[in-house]
């Protein structure tokens, strides 16, 4: 005869009691988890546990939703976390208008507009004005 520390937990699982390598080790166990089923040798015959593999399915298969939804919840307080972060740090920029119609940044130095085309002379490209020519 051989004693075993155990706690009982009230969840639904498709696992009855949960042992670990040592546990097994120790009572010589065999373990098949295809088959659902541990053998315990025993100095008569052995023991053998079987596991219901209907019970099993619909267990781990709810088991699976409540992850599932869980991990949802999760994602959906990160997106949250994310745009309220956006929206306060969009806030607390200092924006300009864009010809376009959008925000830009404030160059933090001095610029100057170089046009691209002579043929196109609105069509310019702000560099800082601490360039040196190449």
């Amino acid at each position: 005869m051989e004693n075993i520390l155990f706690e009982v937990v009230d969840l639904e699982s498709p696992y009855h009691a949960l042992l670990g390598r040592p546990a097994l080790a120790k009572f010589m166990a065999s373990t098949h988890t295809a088959y659902e089923n541990m053998k315990i040798l025993t100095p008569n015959s052995p023991i053998t546990v079987v596991g219901n593999y209907k019970v099993s399915l619909e267990t781990a298969s709810a088991g699976s939703n409540l992850a599932e939804s869980l991990v949802i919840a999760e994602e959906k307080r990160r997106i949250q976390t994310t745009v309220a972060l956006a929206q306060s740090s969009h806030l607390n920029l200092v924006a300009m208008s864009s010809p376009i119609g959008g925000t830009a940044f404030k160059p933090s130095k001095e610029t100057k507009d170089i046009m691209l085309d002579p043929a196109y002379p609105e069509r310019t490209v702000r560099i800082s004005a601490g360039l040196r020519e190449a």
